[in-house]
């Protein structure tokens, strides 16, 4: 039973059941271009652990998970802002949290992954109709490289299985899952229905914040500009050498290598 009184809804293995973790799984068990399948149990993607019971983050530890990685900007932390223009940073984005308080042995890192500096660039993205949806992931690899380079940095030297997260782990999350599934050679097919899960995984974490489910708004959107969830991902992939690009953005062979281990190791 979940802590709102709910049981959490189990559709296969990858789905994580700790109790009050919100739109989580496994990125192990996907299909590879090879004929492979990714390893389970080494990287976990989710939503903000605003919910997390202590039962849950205890059933995390007992997992394996030694690192909490949390993707999003410091004011996404902060209940209270410390200036007009946080207040409106987080006025279109789920309500603040705190990052949770990690049981003895689990390690909590936060590395933003957005530049919210750079306003020209997100702009674009909003013009472009690219924002909450994959057709971002590229042109923050490819624009915003430092950023992406210090979270996966922080994935291959962290010592054990991994949980990452941003507010409420589709985006950023996606892109960094995006980034890890193509680095291991996962299909096109699995990288886009891993995003598209968190269409129904979200669906529960939406209804108990009383915050509106924004998933119609970026099925239209995408449509508006004649693409699917599944043909964004591909526009994506399209031509992209995951291990080049990353290289070039910094990482090392040998964190690329650690980071292509821990899902075909």
């Amino acid at each position: 039973m979940s802590a709102d009184g709910t049981a959490p809804h189990v559709d296969d293995e990858r789905t994580i059941t700790w109790d009050g973790f919100y739109n989580g799984r496994d990125l192990g068990g996907l299909p590879t271009v090879d004929g492979g399948v990714t390893r389970t149990g080494q990287l976990y993607r989710a939503a903000d652990l605003r919910y997390a019971s202590e039962e849950g983050l205890e059933q995390m530890r007992a997992a394996g998970v030694g690192t909490v990685l949390d993707l999003r900007n410091g004011f996404e932390t902060r209940t209270e802002p410390k200036s007009p223009e946080e207040a409106q940073a987080n006025a279109n984005r789920v309500p603040p949290t705190p990052e949770a308080v990690m049981p003895e042995g689990v390690f909590s890192v936060r590395v933003p992954l957005d530049d919210t500096s750079d306003v020209e660039f997100w702009q674009r993205m909003r013009e472009e109709g690219r924002l909450g949806s994959p057709r971002f992931f590229r042109p923050v690899m490819e624009q915003h490289p430092a950023r992406v380079v210090a979270v996966l940095r922080t994935i291959a030297q962290a010592p054990g299985p991994v949980l990452f997260h941003c507010a409420v782990g589709r985006d950023r999350t996606g892109l960094t899952s995006f980034a890890l599934l193509a680095l291991a050679g996962a299909t096109g097919e699995a990288i886009a229905e891993d995003y598209a899960r968190s269409v129904a995984g979200l669906r529960p974490f939406f209804r108990r914040m009383g915050f509106p489910d924004p998933s119609g708004w970026i099925g239209e959107n995408l449509a508006k500009r004649g693409f699917t969830i599944e043909s964004a991902v591909a526009e994506q992939l399209d031509g992209f050498d995951a291990r080049g690009t990353l290289a070039r953005a910094g990482l090392t062979e040998q964190e690329l290598d650690a980071l292509t281990g821990r899902l075909r190791g």
